[in-house]
């Protein structure tokens, strides 16, 4: 009996370590046993998370396959699963690569060999010569449509009915490209993307955990939507570092992980979408400031970032090619050949290219110089509203229903907010276009929870986040500051966060909103106390009047 008890333990204790497994199992090491300073890799995490506008949520740095350091920002932690948006695209890039190792495709396959059903009756010569190789660099001749996403269920079909160009020509980044493949994968192999990555590549990675949004089509939304564990994309960054051999089994072919990383097209003259007055400006604004930057700080990314690969991007620089996945708000996998080094990056940055810039000006080129700079602090938490747990302006604002007018200047689409106290907590209640959402703020550190409800999320697609586990985790923090009422909320499970800040002025309150500290998502907006007649908050719908004391 008392072996049996033993072996039941055992198997339990195997059945748990193999669902956690994944996080932790890399070998570790100090940094001087892989040849780097101690020292070095303590400036460059002080410059990487003293970037303006740069949350890093988890960071892992490998030498010689070693993890030599390793930071989780609280609330973030290793076991959460990180939305890694259009760093996806390489996970994709990898699974195409597979089917051709199995001499189900080729590059050079015509897509209407595979996909001619989502195709016009009448093909035109543009899109009778597309290949799949087009489609891995980006070339398809054809101007990115993000409406497609938000509008169509059918997204292959409707981007077919598009007007393409020659195909390979220029590149147009663009992830219907990479949805495309998803679909071409899918049908050459008879199972989803998904399946077939983690049957060849994840479950020998030993990577446990993943899950990855479908499109209204059922086929993984392959250009954005894929969620790991830091430590799992560090074992990808190791796989293609490895060319494609791990624990000595060739799971991808090394021919394809070097087509894949280096240099295919030149990115320097993108086909840019049709953008409006306003986004030239902006974008233009965006272009003097950072040459006006590059002047004091030596910094110039585009001296080096040139290329793209097979779904993925490829820096040429004479001291040091290297190769990255990267995704909306600075996710990275960027693999450093000639170094044997692999930098993993989870995030949230208004601008990537300030985190490519510190990769390179402060660790790789000091790496190869064998240069040791001073040491700085390595503690790492995502900064939290500082200030009071109350403030005399509370009852301004607690259990009162206030409404937002304006839908011109509200960019989130943020309808209604009530904020409520639960003991210490402040319990914040928005409402947009989407439907309800809730977070739970303490004072002084972060409230974790979870709850069903959708995070918020940069893509707009017909049907968001299907596939995904629920439920979502959260951590919110709320602090008053003066006569401002300022709340953090972040989605550990996805790496998005929404800050508020609320300046209550009578029957009135000034919000200041802010997505991902993206620019194009920022609102300055005024709402007014109303007192509501319906709410749905399944269907995002509601009318309500304005307060009788309120002004016109």
């Amino acid at each position: 009996m008392r072996r049996y008890r033993l072996l039941t333990m055992g198997l339990l204790l195997s059945v748990c370590l193999a669902a956690v497994g994944q996080v932790g199992e890399l070998p570790r090491s100090m940094p001087e046993e892989q040849g780097v300073s101690s020292e070095l890799v303590k400036s460059f995490v002080n410059h990487l998370t003293s970037l303006p506008d740069v949350d890093v949520h988890h960071l892992m740095i490998l030498r010689h396959g070693k993890v030599i350091h390793e930071q989780h920002a609280a609330p973030y932690r290793a076991t959460d699963l990180h939305t890694l948006y259009s760093a996806s695209k390489t996970v994709t890039g990898l699974a195409v690569g597979l089917a051709v190792d199995d001499g189900l495709l080729t590059v050079d396959d015509k897509v209407s060999r595979h996909l001619r059903d989502k195709m016009p009756a009448t093909l035109s010569p543009a899109l009778e010569s597309l290949t799949v190789r087009h489609l891995l660099i980006m070339a398809s001749g054809r101007k990115e449509d993000l409406s497609i996403f938000a509008g169509d269920k059918d997204w292959l079909s409707t981007w077919f009915a598009g007007d393409f160009d020659t195909p390979g020509e220029q590149f147009s980044y663009d992830s219907m490209c990479t949805h495309a493949l998803a679909a071409i994968v899918a049908r050459v192999t008879g199972k989803p993307m998904l399946d077939y990555v983690r049957e060849r590549i994840f479950t020998p990675l030993h990577i446990t955990q993943a899950d990855w949004e479908l499109a209204p089509d059922s086929v993984e939304a392959a250009g954005w939507g894929l969620r790991l564990h830091a430590e799992s994309e560090a074992k990808l960054g190791l796989l293609m570092l490895q060319g494609g051999k791990w624990n000595d089994r060739q799971l991808v072919s090394q021919q394809w992980i070097e087509d894949l990383s280096r240099h295919q097209i030149s990115t320097s003259s993108a086909r840019e979408p049709d953008l409006s007055l306003g986004q030239l400006i902006l974008k233009w604004m965006r272009s003097v400031w950072h040459t006006i930057r590059s002047w004091f700080t030596g910094y110039n990314v585009d001296d080096y970032y040139l290329g793209y690969g097979y779904q993925t991007k490829a820096i040429q620089h004479p001291r040091a090619e290297s190769y990255f996945a990267a995704g909306y708000g600075g996710q990275l996998i960027y693999v450093v050949p000639k170094l044997d080094l692999v930098i993993v990056i989870n995030g949230r940055a208004a601008n990537y290219g300030d985190e490519l810039n510190t990769i390179y000006y402060q660790f790789i080129e000091p790496l190869i110089d064998e240069d040791v700079l001073k040491a700085a602090p390595s503690h790492l938490a995502i900064e939290m509203p500082q200030g009071e747990a109350s403030s005399p302006l509370e009852n301004q604002l607690l259990g009162i229903d206030f409404g937002f007018y304006d839908e011109e200047e509200n960019l989130l689409g943020l309808h209604l907010l009530r904020i409520t106290r639960s003991g210490d907590d402040l319990v914040f209640t928005m409402n947009d276009q989407r439907g309800p959402l809730r977070a739970v703020a303490a004072c002084g550190q972060w409230r974790i929870t979870t709850s069903d409800e959708r995070p918020i999320y940069i893509m707009e697609s017909h049907e968001q986040l299907v596939g995904t586990q629920r439920p979502f985790t959260t951590a919110a923090a709320y602090a008053w500051q003066g006569d401002t009422l300022s709340m953090r909320m972040d989605w550990l499970d996805g790496g998005d966060n929404r800050r508020l800040k609320i300046i209550p002025e009578g029957t009135h309150i000034t919000v200041i909103a802010n997505d991902n500290f993206d620019p194009l998502l920022t609102d300055t907006i005024r709402g007014e106390i109303v007192e509501i007649d319906y709410i749905s908050f399944q269907l995002s719908v509601f009318s309500f009047q304005r307060h009788p004391h309120s002004e016109d």
